[in-house]
């Protein structure tokens, strides 16, 4: 379980629940998009290709706020404001090819996904060091 997140709420990161992840464009205005998550010790994780504009964010400002709600009770969610510490492509194949199977069921490059390949991306482990935390 990731510090902070109270137990009543690890069942959102535990089930296959669509997030939200919002950065920081270069200009001050935020930028969200929904994401696959999971978690490794006391960091959120979540998955991304490198070029897209999510990690150039990150690699100009650090700060995300991460929100899950739960899809079958709109007054159970959690709001992780964090701290990009580490984004990586060590292991970035195999981390997208976990989530799709917990969010799918399904391989990411040769079933869910075909407009893309390990060939044509770069995949990256994002690695979110929780901050504050706000749940319901």
């Amino acid at each position: 379980m990731v510090a902070l997140i109270p137990e009543t709420h690890q069942d959102l990161l535990d089930r296959p629940i669509y997030v939200v992840a919002t950065t920081v464009m270069p200009d001050g205005q935020p930028q969200s998009t929904v994401v696959w998550w999971d978690y490794e010790g006391d960091f959120i994780r979540f998955n991304t290709a490198d070029g897209r504009q999510k990690p150039k964010n990150i690699r100009q400002n650090p700060k995300i706020t991460l929100l899950a709600l739960d899809p079958n009770n709109p007054f159970h969610w959690l709001e992780i404001r964090g701290v990009v510490e580490e984004m990586t492509t060590e292991g970035g194949v195999e981390h997208i090819e976990a989530l799709s199977r917990k969010y799918t069921g399904r391989a990411y490059y040769s079933d869910f996904n075909t407009r893309s390949s390990p060939d044509t991306e770069t995949r990256l482990v994002v690695k979110v060091r929780p901050i504050k935390v706000t749940a319901l």
